[in-house]
């Protein structure tokens, strides 16, 4: 991860945790790591240090079986974008892309396990941080940041699954086997954990905070949960004695918009470049480093790089002058996201890749569903190229997981939603791009959303909470033809969205025979 400083660390080596991982340096200089325990361990400042990184670290990886990114999957869930690539090697993909998911799916399984891998190593560090010898002043932010973690692995869980277990410390085996909490008893969870970590969390940019979580990031990640709270369940959550409605949250939004110095870069295209890592506009992101290069195919969370580059860039046969080189063509743009933007709209060149920008069709190793457009978000850049390490492996883009532009429409939905006056927040987002104001009506806002943040893992679970029926209309394809651009078969590129499922995946099979029935499947399934 850039600027988290990446060692390899004995939390993760010792085997408190299930999986351990991080770049393989510095091995030769460790203390020998057999007498390790969790009891043990947690004495200092540096340990806890490590343990935080650890924690970190899960952030960045892909789906553990597989090569994939969560914002590429809800990409590919959501109608902006197909599966794309090779089938025959991504059927899981294939399967989300249909809205057919198996309980056997190995995404659903990896997305899983990855999230309660980063839950357990924030439990075990808020479990033995309050006993280490250090400042006080340490204590309470490592705690904060802790928490923030937490509550950011149990939101994505949440929203994937809906029903999963809410554990919130360290379990001994006997205790392994957990029922699933409900919505509401997970959703205050993440509420109290983000408005507890608000307090101690800096009150300062990610550039100065080293890429770590910071107070404005909690307040928007907290406004973030709970619209999707209430758009899906109609109800408030509570943060112990602390009620976040509506008001709440755009309050939260209103100090990062007033308070924290983040603002909108003037070009738009910028935010996706190196060179505008952790820029004023980003509120958070998640980190990712080419500086360790990795080689590891069947370790691929071992090292720091982020696959979702590798899989979306195009298929290029030859590379030479160009700004791209090749990759997987995973999860092409629908004809219907790029028909979204109007023609004067200069986010639709900053977000997605023609066939023609990379030496057209004939230049191309067509993939499956090709659409003629691949993501220029998250792409392979020639600036993110490295020469040393597996190429595919070590891309650096980090990934803009809540940019300000974000939260100033979560602020205008709000405001419509609390009866005031959102214009403005709609307008500023809208005058960077050089486009008339609208109207800021909930229609006009989800509209600005899909533009403004379009192939950013953003746009299915705003479906989500919009409604069924709108998850319904959006995703659900039956075309009698097909775009000129569009290679296959009709069948390649008609989606049924399955309103029984209500958009949530199942949970792993494997997790409910493990269970022995504790745990039970989600309905649909």
């Amino acid at each position: 991860m850039k600027n988290i400083a990446i060692k390899t660390s004995r939390f993760l080596l010792m085997g408190l945790l299930t999986y351990g991982t991080l770049s393989c340096e510095d091995f030769l200089d460790k203390e020998p790591l057999a007498d390790l325990t969790e009891n043990n361990f947690f004495k200092t400042q540096a340990q806890a240090t490590e343990a935080l990184i650890g924690t970190y670290d899960v952030l960045q990886w892909n789906t553990v079986s597989g090569y994939h990114t969560t914002p590429l999957v809800l990409d590919i869930l959501s109608d902006d974008s197909y599966s794309g690539g090779q089938p025959s090697s991504e059927p899981s993909l294939l399967e989300m892309d249909r809205h057919r998911v198996l309980t056997t799916n190995g995404e659903v399984w990896g997305l899983y396990k990855k999230h309660y891998v980063g839950i357990s190593r924030a439990n075990a560090l808020l479990s033995n941080i309050d006993a280490i010898e250090a400042p006080e002043d340490f204590k309470k932010r490592t705690k904060a940041e802790a928490k923030f973690l937490r509550a950011h692995f149990y939101l994505d869980l949440v929203r994937f699954y809906e029903n999963v277990p809410l554990i919130l410390e360290p379990l001994a085996p006997s205790e392994y086997n957990q029922p699933a909490a409900t919505p509401k008893e997970v959703y205050n969870q993440i509420a109290k954990d983000l408005v507890e970590a608000m307090a101690d969390l800096p009150s300062s940019n990610l550039r100065a905070s080293g890429g770590r979580a910071t107070r404005w990031a909690a307040k928007a990640l907290l406004a973030r949960a709970y619209l999707f709270y209430k758009g899906v369940y109609n109800q408030e959550m509570q943060a112990g004695d602390v009620t976040v409605d509506a008001q709440y949250a755009r309050q939260q939004l209103e100090e990062v918009i007033t308070q924290s110095g983040h603002a909108l870069l003037d070009n738009y295209a910028d935010n996706f470049t190196r060179a505008n890592e952790f820029s004023i506009e980003s509120v958070w992101e998640i980190s990712y480093s080419d500086e360790n290069p990795w080689w590891d195919w069947g370790y691929i969370h071992g090292g720091e790089g982020n696959m979702q580059p590798q899989q979306q860039g195009p298929r290029i046969r030859e590379a030479t002058g160009l700004n791209y080189v090749a990759g997987w063509s995973t999860a092409t743009p629908t004809q219907e996201l790029y028909n979204a933007f109007s023609n004067d709209d200069p986010r639709r060149e900053a977000t997605i890749l023609t066939e023609e920008e990379v030496g057209g069709r004939s230049n191309l190793n067509l993939g499956y569903q090709h659409t003629g457009y691949f993501s220029k978000k998250y792409t392979t850049s020639v600036e993110y190229l490295r020469e040393d390490g597996q190429l595919e492996l070590n891309w650096g883009n980090n990934y803009r997981s809540i940019r300000f532009s974000d939260v100033l429409l979560m602020a205008a939905e709000l405001s419509v939603l609390t009866g005031t006056d959102g214009q403005d927040y709609l307008d500023r987002v809208r005058r960077r791009v050089d486009l008339d104001p609208v109207l800021a009506t909930l229609e006009n806002i989800r509209q600005e959303r899909r533009l403004e943040l379009a192939l950013e893992g953003i746009r299915y679970w705003d479906l989500l909470r919009y409604g069924l029926n709108d998850a319904n209309a959006a995703i659900t394809v039956n075309r009698s033809s097909l775009p000129a651009n569009y290679v296959g078969s009709l069948s390649d590129f008609n989606i049924q969205f399955n309103t029984a499922r209500k958009g949530f995946l199942p949970i792993p099979q494997s997790e409910i025979d493990l269970s022995a029935g504790t745990l039970t499947q989600n309905s649909g399934y």
